[in-house]
């Protein structure tokens, strides 16, 4: 598996329009905040190498916020079926499947779960680098 990171703004924006009848909440905030982050960055041009995007064929991860309790961070996470919000903790990911319009299956979790570490696993995904498949709890919302 290839992972890439530093995908440009356009064509984070282009993939996120495409999926927006997936999520259109989520999609909606993944623009506000896209946008908000592009107004600090000078040019805009930079944004591919100052925001780790990572992606593959079938996935895209990349952070969005920081919040409290520490350490708190989350993500979004786009494959074809779900936009999903991601929030980490110690060992803990928290999936938020709320707002899309397919309900996920069970297989649809685990599809999840395999492409979100498969990322992990195969990237410098710093934040998560001790985090594995086993030894992560994790918990499914909006399911």
């Amino acid at each position: 598996m290839k992972v890439k990171e530093h995908m440009s703004a356009t064509q984070l924006k282009n993939i996120i329009n495409d999926r927006k009848h997936l999520n259109e909440k989520k999609v909606r905030y993944l623009f506000i905040f896209l946008e908000k982050y592009l107004e600090n960055i000078t040019p805009p041009e930079t944004f591919e190498k100052s925001r780790y995007i990572y992606h593959t064929d079938d996935a895209i991860f990349y952070a969005i916020a920081y919040g409290r309790p520490d350490p708190y961070h989350r993500f979004a996470f786009l494959n074809d079926k779900f936009i999903v919000g991601v929030g980490v903790g110690y060992y803990h990911l928290e999936l938020d499947f709320r707002g899309n319009i397919n309900e996920p299956t069970d297989k649809d979790k685990k599809e999840v779960v395999n492409q979100l570490f498969d990322i992990v696993e195969n990237a410098d995904v710093f934040l998560l680098e001790c985090m594995t498949r086993d030894n992560t709890t994790l918990e499914f919302v909006g399911v």
